[in-house]
């Protein structure tokens, strides 16, 4: 995502701000939604159109057939400017939802990788898109939340929050919930683009929030975990991370992991009250900006020492590591035993989720920083430059 200097200035300022009191929930003057189902994590199944599979944020991807694999097409997001792709791609049937710098969304055919549609904001993109109900919904770098029909990329509603937009949107039921530089964290209603409720945090939130239990859990720039609930937006959670967290929280069953600035992985339990470990193996304590991906009991995730690391989800004892050649800051996915993620080094990797082995390889045209979408037999992601890659198998 284009925030490093945002991130960098609040090192200091989550810091001082780490033990900082909620702000009041407001809530809009009209009548509740009907409350949603609260399924646990352990049974709420991926969201495929949303970041890192929506809900709990696992990262667990559909099944895909195991490498090689060959290119099945190349699409351009822009042909004469660069318009890079900072997060990831969605893919909803046989569409790829994804989102550049420059401002455009782009509906691609999953099949031949042509455009099916094309639309345009005034301002670039940095969060993965969600799409549900027939809707495309993020926000973008001057604060405008969209709402776009999938069907043919025409503006449903916008909202302005009057700031800037790195959290990419999660959803449950009718509600839908992202933050904001501002600190401000948002429900907003999937229909209408009405403020269920809004409140507050100590700094900027960049990450996604994890949904879980009817609990929305929030980190960010104030060193804190935030849980929040969805019907009536009260505060139920409020943990100290030690240090500032700019990528998004995991619920993994009665578990959040969620890494932090100053090397550390952390495991809290849900109601933030117990801190079950705590992951200090990222070399000379470089922030782990990549959001976290569970799987079989095992938290993957990259870093900015270069590496990939396989986190024992019961103990916190170190698996693996995989070593690239450039920071990792993409959140891994995982899929059918193996695990797929990118780096600032322009490879996407295949590795073993057990064993940490590569297994394959490919070489983008640029440092990529976003996820990867996998879906109907293909894995699509998008690189700095504004390549996006279609793989399928050989």
């Amino acid at each position: 995502m284009n925030m490093r200097a945002a991130v960098s200035t609040s090192i200091v300022l989550g810091a001082l701000l780490a033990a900082a009191a909620w702000g009041p929930a407001t809530t809009a003057g009209d009548a509740p939604l009907a409350d949603a189902p609260r399924a646990a994590a352990a049974n709420q199944p991926p969201l495929d159109g949303a970041f890192q599979g929506g809900g709990p944020l696992l990262g667990q991807a559909p099944p895909i057939a195991p490498p090689p694999y060959k290119l099945r097409w190349t699409y351009r997001t822009d042909d004469t400017e660069r318009a890079g792709v900072d997060g990831a791609p969605v893919i909803v049937g046989q569409i790829v939802y994804v989102a550049d710098s420059r401002g455009t969304v782009h509906a691609i055919d999953l099949a031949t990788g042509k455009p099916r549609w094309k639309y345009k904001a005034a301002d670039g993109f940095s969060t993965t898109p969600l799409v549900i109900d027939g809707k495309v919904l993020l926000g973008d770098l001057s604060g405008i939340f969209h709402a776009i029909s999938a069907a043919d990329g025409s503006k449903l509603w916008t909202v302005d929050t009057e700031a800037t937009i790195h959290s990419s949107a999660n959803a449950e039921g009718h509600r839908i919930v992202f933050g904001n530089d501002a600190a401000d964290l948002y429900c907003l209603d999937l229909v209408s683009g009405r403020m269920l409720w809004k409140q507050r945090a100590e700094d900027r939130i960049n990450s996604a929030p994890a949904i879980a239990g009817g609990i929305a859990y929030f980190s960010g720039c104030d060193a804190r975990l935030r849980g929040i609930d969805l019907v009536g937006g009260e505060a139920r959670v409020e943990a100290d991370l030690g240090a500032l967290a700019p990528g998004s929280a995991v619920v993994a069953g009665d578990r959040i992991v969620v890494g932090t600035d100053q090397g550390r992985v952390v495991c809290l339990s849900t109601d933030g009250k117990t801190r079950h470990w705590v992951y200090e193996g990222i070399a000379g304590g470089a922030m782990v900006y990549a959001t976290p991906a569970v799987s079989e009991g095992i938290v993957v995730v990259g870093a900015r020492d270069r590496q990939v690391h396989a986190i024992d989800l019961a103990t916190g004892r170190g698996l693996w590591i995989f070593r690239t050649r450039g920071d990792v800051d993409a959140p891994a996915r995982i899929s059918s035993g193996r695990v797929y993620v990118s780096g600032k080094d322009r490879r996407f990797y295949v590795l073993d989720l057990k064993t940490g082995k590569q297994l394959w390889d490919f070489v983008a045209s640029r440092s990529m920083e976003g996820g990867v979408a996998i879906g109907g037999g293909a894995i699509v992601f998008g690189d700095s430059g504004g390549s996006v890659f279609c793989l399928e198998a050989q």
